[in-house]
């Protein structure tokens, strides 16, 4: 993106993700750790980042040298990424793709599903065709790491009184994304920001975004997963931090 770029609105959807999204990075030493253990001795692992975004762990893996693609089902966060690997000089390829549609030819020895991804897809069924698809895509030897969180505290608005938000400057204006709820609605989390855009002319502008994540445990994913003709290997954890809360990750194999 340049310094001068004027907004649109996929310029806006890419700073939203990056500022909501982007910011976190306490799981990004379990990914290149698990690629490095997996990686063949003096080679490079082909890995398929699942639900990739503008490239959060994708570019690291593939700075790490393993021979990256990241799906994803926005092809704005699809092209973002494509630019930013190019400008690096990073081998990563881009694929427009639904998580519960993959069909990208080819098998991987590392396919990762970070930052409750599966959580995004709609229930049971759309996991079961996620997973069909990784079973599909994954080496013999290979492994798919799923994260999931399976517990979180619930708040209101009157909770979030004084929490800070996330902010950051893009080009002069300021973008802010303050959270104002985690609730329950209709079996799912809801997460709730109010989002507001500040240009240097002083214009504002504040929105409303919702996030539904399915609500998901261990041993449900587990069992699906085996359903679809998976191994079921010892479980792993991304610890929490004082921002974000942790990961329980389902480990796979072919």
């Amino acid at each position: 993106m340049s310094a001068v770029a004027s907004r649109t609105p996929d310029l806006d959807h890419v700073r939203w993700h990056d500022l909501e999204c982007g910011g976190y990075t306490a799981d990004l030493a379990f990914w290149t750790g698990l690629a490095r253990e997996h990686a063949p001795a003096g080679g490079a692992l082909r890995v398929l980042d699942v639900g990739c975004g503008t490239g959060r762990v994708a570019l690291p893996l593939a700075a790490a040298g393993h021979r990256t693609v990241g799906s994803d089902v926005d092809p704005v966060f699809c092209a973002e990424l494509d630019r930013r690997a190019a400008d690096r000089g990073l081998p990563v390829a881009v694929a427009v793709a639904n998580a519960c549609a993959l069909d990208l030819g080819e098998r991987f020895g590392l396919i990762a599903v970070p930052m409750q991804t599966v959580q995004l897809l709609p229930g049971s069924a759309g996991r079961r065709a996620m997973l069909v698809g990784i079973r599909r895509h994954l080496a013999p030897d290979g492994v798919a790491a799923i994260a999931i969180v399976d517990q979180v505290e619930p708040f209101g608005p009157e909770d979030a009184i004084g929490l800070a938000p996330d902010m950051k400057d893009f080009d002069g204006t300021v973008y802010a994304s303050r959270p104002v709820g985690v609730t329950l609605v209709d079996g799912r989390i809801a997460l709730d920001r109010v989002r507001e855009i500040v240009e240097p002319s002083g214009h504002r502008e504040q929105t409303t975004d919702r996030t539904l994540l399915e609500i998901l445990d261990m041993a449900t994913l587990e069992a699906e997963a085996a359903a679809a003709g998976l191994r079921v290997l010892p479980r792993a954890e991304i610890a929490a931090t004082t921002e974000h809360v942790g990961s329980q990750v389902v480990m796979l194999g072919a």
